[in-house]
């Protein structure tokens, strides 16, 4: 199977969603930061939910034969994936890629979200969040 990547490294949004409640400072509230980018270089060492978005087009010239796959190649944390509001899964990212088949769900333009919990004190010596390269595969049999 042959196949051609595009990376969606950024820009990135990003928007926290936990309530922080030990006082340990300011909670972070929202930015913009290129991927990869691990838990740990955006929130530190705190714990709790972010949400994560990325615009992007529909690849040109995908042809009938061909399969677009979404693939994130480490992620870790509860994790909610959807495309243009549509949930394509919902998983325990332990570091391994994820893939979803998203041709019949691309449009002109496109939106995708993923929404990570991660505690970092847990797993201190592992990256978390969205620490793996997140690509469109195009693939296609030569036949």
């Amino acid at each position: 199977m042959k196949s051609h990547r595009i990376q969606l490294k950024g820009p990135w949004e990003y928007d926290w969603k936990s309530v922080v409640v030990d006082g340990s400072g300011p909670e972070p509230r929202s930015g913009t930061v290129t991927m990869p980018r691990d838990w740990q270089s955006i929130f530190g060492d705190r714990s709790g939910a972010a949400e994560f978005r990325r615009k992007f087009h529909r690849p040109t010239n995908v042809e009938s034969h061909e399969t677009v796959i979404l693939v994130f190649n480490g992620i870790r944390g509860q994790t909610a994936v959807s495309l243009n509001r549509d949930l394509l899964g919902e998983f325990i990212g332990t570091g391994d890629a994820v893939e979803f088949k998203v041709t019949s769900l691309l449009k002109e333009f496109n939106e995708l979200r993923v929404e990570i919990a991660f505690d970092p004190q847990f797993e201190p010596d592992v990256s978390g969040g969205l620490h793996g390269v997140v690509a469109l595969d195009i693939r296609w049999d030569d036949a």
